[in-house]
């Protein structure tokens, strides 16, 4: 089997995210008519917040105002010496993961396959990532055809 970057990616695909507290899954409200092995094929745009990409169950971090609130909260100030501004790694042990809701900032999935269509658009590769306003970077960690 090819090595993840060169596969293809399917409905029920696994992904994470650096600042999620969990793995998820890519899924389609609609498919765009291809199949592999039975599942759904995605493309380059399918990259909406909550439509493609479902949530990664908290967020580590501190630039999501839910966890900056959280950590507020708890007395955590940003500002302190051990504690990164961007990413705050005892988060979820202090309890201060905020909720996770994706913010993707592109339109489409970076490196996506230039000479492959899928309704006119470049089809989705294990190679692809997204970026969240959070500063979180969400990659393919299952292609989801087996």
């Amino acid at each position: 089997m090819a090595a993840l970057e060169d596969q293809y990616i399917v409905f029920g695909a696994e992904t994470e995210c650096s600042m999620g507290l969990r793995k998820s899954k890519l899924v389609l409200p609609s498919d765009h008519g291809i199949f592999i092995r039975g599942k759904a094929q995605l493309h380059a745009k399918d990259c909406v917040e909550v439509q493609n990409v479902i949530p990664f169950g908290g967020c580590r971090s501190a630039s999501n105002p839910d966890t900056a609130m959280k950590m507020a909260s708890r007395g955590i100030s940003l500002a302190a010496p051990s504690i990164n501004s961007v990413f705050c790694m005892p988060v979820p042990a202090l309890g201060c993961a905020g909720t996770c809701m994706p913010k993707i900032t592109s339109v489409e999935w970076e490196d996506a396959h230039e000479y492959t269509d899928i309704d006119d658009e470049k089809a989705l590769l294990g190679r692809c990532t997204l970026t969240c306003a959070y500063g979180g970077i969400i990659k393919i960690t299952d292609a989801g055809q087996d």
